[in-house]
């Protein structure tokens, strides 16, 4: 799967509503593979903060699997902040092999991130999870 591929799935999923701010698509080192933000965006942090802030939010993903076995798989983690709402939802498909990936996004401060996650993200990767297996 080519990196045009992943960019513009990275559009897809700003598309699927306007509170959306960034969508960004990381690998399970934590590595920015492609990202997009909404037309017209300012964004509030440098390029070498969102790749710092990348490797950070799939860390703590990747902590949180300690558990498991005993809460099960992590759907999404969401955290709050003045400025804005961040998600990171895991991309994990049977048949990756091992292979993780990471949906990063960030949303206005007054949308409602967990119902445009569960109605919106998650169905539209659902979607299109065979793209994934084919690339990993």
């Amino acid at each position: 799967m080519p990196n045009d591929y992943l960019e513009s799935y990275c559009r897809e999923i700003l598309a699927c509503n306007p509170s959306i701010r960034f969508a960004g698509i990381a690998n399970q080192l934590g590595s920015l593979i492609a990202t997009q933000y909404r037309e017209g965006l300012v964004p509030l942090m440098t390029k070498e903060e969102t790749s710092q802030y990348s490797i950070q939010a799939v860390l703590r993903a990747a902590t949180r699997e300690d558990f498991e076995s005993k809460i099960g798989r992590l759907e999404y983690s969401i955290g709050k902040y003045e400025k804005l709402i961040r998600a990171t939802v895991p991309i994990i498909f049977s048949g990756s092999e091992g292979k993780r990936f990471y949906l990063l996004l960030s949303f206005d401060a007054d949308s409602d991130a967990k119902l445009i996650i569960d109605k919106e993200v998650l169905p539209h990767l659902a979607k299109n999870k065979e793209n994934f297996i084919q690339w990993s």
